[in-house]
């Protein structure tokens, strides 16, 4: 890939609010002089951010180089996102929408830290470094240069000294190792990983030297033996889940030095905290900023309600993810952010109030509320974002306001007991999987301004029997419909060029279909096991039946293929047992095995 130069890069971000997707809420910070406020460097430009609404600035990565690793570097850290199609670019004349990184800013980071931050700590062992690895008599594996512990065998047990030199432990070195009793970590190493040393239940003790500057995501989530733990003034960051059902530990001094606390820190824990860090607050088992305007982690796992504060502006990132025991909770209408799993896994939550200020459900913040059987969106919502409501297995109705244009992939997902629900007007695309599994939907009403189904987006949703499919509908991906067993009769809008693989697969009751004239390909198993399908017209503009297409569509009595199709694929209508005729195209140049 041939990427933009620093001159296109800054023209784009100049219109960040149309020329960036899922982050056109951003805009770009000026300089003094009214330029995009920026560091480059070799191979990438970083732009400072800001989102109007919280104030919130974020730093933005663009390359001007291919980087290795990019997208293994925001799972790395959860201050850090990867998104690949992102930014629209005018390179070379021709548009073009090119990968970012989305990091936080703490203030007191220049541009230029921003800007080495992914490259210095990457905690992700690449394939090729573990080609190249050092491999020491107990058959752990070490980066070429040894700045990086890549790797442990999981029967490694007793006590294991981290070799000098190590800067990184790389993510998930140590999971898993259940008869490790101790970690010798030598100092000079600044990083440890995500899941680095979760569920080694044998884990006693383990010395965290001064080096250490950044404890990632679920660090030591499970580990049930360990009774005690010093994290040392040095120590910058803490993901989210770092000391998460650590059964054994009593105790938890946040040193002054930190100034980052991803989610919650908290998650299935209840011992005693100490914050000694002026950046937080720790009260009555919440975890708060400085100011105590955004609750950054809850304690109380066996909390059964909880009511925020007035005075709380903002819900972080995973907050309450976790709280097993907590059936209410009341938000104040203070509150206008909700962060990204913020309720996930509360599997006991029933009541909820969200407050009128929110503008949107971020990614998966109800993911696994087992127990929500109803929730009132309010009307300020705008977007729902990925995962946001899957397996919500209660979730019975669910009013969507209209001023909402956008429903994330999976954001639905197997939601079990939902059995109607309406799609607002201002919605132009169902999403990947929006309702997959959603096996009580009956009905459904999609708006005229859709123009996409994407993959899976309906899929095994069992008991859905009517849907229209509005005419400004151009694209019905693979498996949108698929599972959909008690389907019996659907119209492809005239927009519609190709039915995608899978599209209609396992849709046993469906007896008829009516296939537009501009329809150019039929692709792999898009009827297949449609078992009560008797008839269908194929158009004269089809090109192409791809393999299995109507593979186990046992009702179907005759066909006839129309001249315009040159290939069709393995087993089409294998197993079609009451196909009594077949007339094939005269001009068939491709055809595959069992026909």
């Amino acid at each position: 890939m041939q990427y933009p130069t620093l001159l296109e890069y800054m023209k784009a971000i100049q219109n960040a609010g149309v020329n960036l997707d899922k982050l056109a809420h951003l805009s770009v910070v000026l300089d003094g002089q009214g330029e995009p406020c920026h560091i480059s460097g070799d191979s990438s430009v970083v732009f400072k951010m800001q989102d109007k609404t919280t104030g919130k600035c974020y730093a933005l990565k663009c390359f001007t180089k291919a980087q290795k690793g990019c997208a293994d570097a925001s799972s790395n850290s959860s201050s850090v996102k990867f998104l690949e199609k992102e930014l629209l670019v005018l390179s070379q004349g021709k548009e073009e929408k090119y990968p970012v990184l989305l990091m936080d800013w703490v203030d007191g980071d220049s541009l230029g830290a921003c800007q080495l931050k992914v490259e210095d700590m990457a905690t992700v062992a690449t394939k090729a470094e573990l080609n190249e690895a050092i491999t020491d008599e107990f058959g752990v594996k070490y980066s070429k240069d040894g700045r990086k512990l890549l790797k442990v065998p999981q029967k490694l047990k007793g006590t294991y000294s981290i070799k000098e030199g190590t800067k990184i432990i790389c993510n998930m070195v140590f999971s898993e190792c259940d008869s490790l009793s101790s970690v010798v970590i030598p100092d000079g190493v600044a990083v440890i990983g995500n899941d680095a040393f979760s569920y080694c239940e044998s884990l006693k003790s383990i010395i965290i030297p001064d080096s250490v500057t950044s404890i990632r995501n679920s660090s030591f989530w499970g580990c049930s033996s360990l009774s005690s733990l010093v994290i040392p003034d040095g120590v910058t960051s803490i993901g989210n889940g770092a000391f998460a059902d650590c059964g054994s530990l009593k105790n938890l001094v946040l040193p002054e030095s930190v100034v980052s606390i991803k989610g919650n820190l908290f998650c299935k824990w209840n011992g005693e905290v100490k914050c000694l860090s002026p950046n937080f607050i720790f009260e009555d088992g919440v975890l708060f900023n400085k100011d105590k305007s955004t609750i950054i982690s809850f304690r109380d796992k066996d909390m059964t309600s909880y009511v925020i504060p007035d005075y709380v502006t903002s819900i972080g990132g995973d907050a309450f993810s976790g709280c097993e025991s907590l059936t209410s909770l009341v938000i104040p209408d203070s509150v206008v952010s909700i962060g990204d799993g913020a309720f996930s896994h509360c599997e006991s939550l029933k009541n909820i109030v969200l407050p009128n200020g929110i503008t949107s459900i971020g990614f998966c913040v109800f993911q696994h509320c087992h127990s929500l059987k109803s929730l009132v969106i309010p009307d300020s919502v705008t977007s729902i974002d990925t995962l946001a409501f899957c397996y919500c297995s209660s979730l019975k109705s669910l009013v969507i306001p209209d001023g909402v244009t956008s429903i994330g992939d999976g954001a639905f997902c197997t939601c079990e007991s939902l059995t109607s629900i309406v799609i607002p007007g201002g919605v132009t695309s169902i999403e990947n999987m929006a309702f997959s599994g959603c096996k009580s939907l009956k009905s459904i009403v999609i708006p005229d301004g859709v123009t996409s189904i994407e993959n899976m987006a309906f899929s095994g949703c069992k008991s859905l029997k009517s849907i229209v499919i509005p005419d400004g509908v151009t694209s019905i991906e693979n498996m949108a419909f698929s599972g959909c067993k008690s389907l019996k009769s659907i119209v492809i809008p005239d927009g519609v060029t190709s039915i995608e693989n899978m599209a209609f697969s396992g849709c046993k009751s469906l007896k008829s279909i009516v296939i537009p004239d501009g329809v150019t390909s039929i692709e792999n198993m898009a009827f297949s096991g449609c078992k009560s399908l008797k008839s269908i017209v194929i158009p004269d503009g089809v090109t192409s039946i791809g393999s299995g297409a109507f593979n186990g569509c046992e009702s179907l009595k005759s066909i006839v293929i129309p001249d315009s199709v040159t290939c069709i694929g393995n087993r089409a209508f294998e197993f079609c047992f009451s196909l009594k005729s077949l007339v094939l195209s005269k001009s068939l140049t491709s055809r595959g095995l069992g026909i």
